[in-house]
């Protein structure tokens, strides 16, 4: 009996109350499909050299080396050739051969350099190094804006991005800077030794000298302790950290909460998601309260968007998902995989199973 190994990526979003949720996978044979809201769809015969799924689009390279794009159910080639790099996001494809960025925005393709020297591609925004002007240029809201010139050097070599920030330590000047919103402000004018960490609308730090702890949150900078936290965690929109005191807290929507006065093993936060172990519990807290989703630590488990997928003690499937488990396999798998509220696991050598809003599609 042959074995088969299933890779398979997968994503799902809501757009004005309409869903487009996507996942792709290589089947037995080396086939290419895409499942589109509930339907398999083929794309390539002959095995593709690479994808990745978006918010609302597959990218991939066919065999030839050729880029295309899976949106609205058609596939449009947007590059030939090798050697060709890509990133898709929620919103934004980044792609590039050489020193020449694109960007897939909303079905549209843009140049945006042709001196490119590094770049990232989040959300909302691409960032590159143009390395013949010196200067670091982003696109955003579908502008492309210079936000420093006269750089001696490349700073995001060491930058931290949430899908909407860009946050980097000028090394000259030691000036912390932010991009958010289509604007470039400084955080703090001088840094010395800066721990940071960027999250979507939010960006955590502190600087050691100082000791302080803060959060830049929705364009406000606010002091969340006066002593330096034994560790921090960012999120969409949260901070989740662990206080000199061994607490962990969370900040959320504006407040800090403390979730227990007992310092976890250890705690995860990922997208709005926070799990962490307790006297060997496994918990999250969700909707303002602590829930023990096993009272053992799953081994694998995935967190992402609302969800949190794991195989039980058992190898079973279970989904934990809007604070309360929803859903458990009866059948013994030995992977999954999680991308938003979307679960995929194979069962036996060729049953590929996706799991959305409380139904499972088969392949």
């Amino acid at each position: 009996m042959k074995k088969f190994i299933f890779l398979i990526i997968i994503s799902g979003i809501q757009i004005l109350g309409y869903g487009q949720y996507l996942a792709a996978f290589n089947d037995n044979v080396k086939h290419f499909w895409v499942f589109d809201a509930g339907t398999f769809q083929q794309l390539e015969y002959l095995e593709i050299m690479e994808f990745q799924v978006g918010g609302i689009l597959v990218a991939y390279t066919d065999n030839a080396g050729n880029l295309k794009v899976y949106r609205n159910g058609k596939v449009d080639q947007l590059m030939e050739g090798n050697p060709i790099k890509f990133e898709a996001t929620d919103y934004l494809l980044g792609y590039s051969v050489y020193q020449q960025l694109n960007v897939y925005d909303n079905g549209n393709v843009k140049i945006l350099s042709t001196q490119c020297d590094g770049y990232i591609t989040r959300d909302s925004l691409m960032a590159w190094y143009n390395q013949i002007q010196k200067t670091i240029d982003v696109y955003y809201n579908g502008q492309i804006t210079t936000i420093m010139d006269g750089l001696i050097y490349n700073p995001l070599q060491e930058f931290k991005a949430g899908d909407n920030t860009l946050a980097f330590v000028h090394t000259s000047s030691e000036a912390f800077y932010l991009f958010y919103q289509g604007q470039l402000q400084i955080l703090d004018q001088y840094v010395q030794d800066l721990v940071f960490e960027a999250g979507r609308d939010v960006v955590a730090y502190v600087d050691k000298p100082d000791q302080s702890f803060y959060v830049f949150y929705r364009g406000e900078t606010t002091e969340l302790e006066t002593f330096e936290p034994k560790s921090f965690q960012v999120g969409d929109e949260m901070v989740a950290y662990v206080d000199n005191l061994g607490k962990l807290k969370l900040f959320d929507d504006g407040q800090v909460t403390t979730i227990t006065s007992f310092e976890p093993e250890y705690y995860y936060l990922n997208d709005k998601v926070l799990v962490f172990e307790e006297q060997g519990f496994f918990k999250t807290y969700c909707n303002g309260q602590v829930s023990i989703v096993e009272r053992y630590q799953p081994d694998p488990y995935y967190t992402d968007f609302n969800t949190i997928a794991y195989l039980d003690q058992n190898r079973f499937v279970k989904i934990f998902q809007f604070c309360a488990p929803v859903y458990t396999t009866y059948d013994i798998v030995t992977e999954i995989s999680l991308i938003r509220n979307l679960v995929i696991w194979v069962e036996g050598i060729n049953k590929t199973n996706i799991y959305f809003n409380g139904k499972v599609y088969q392949h």
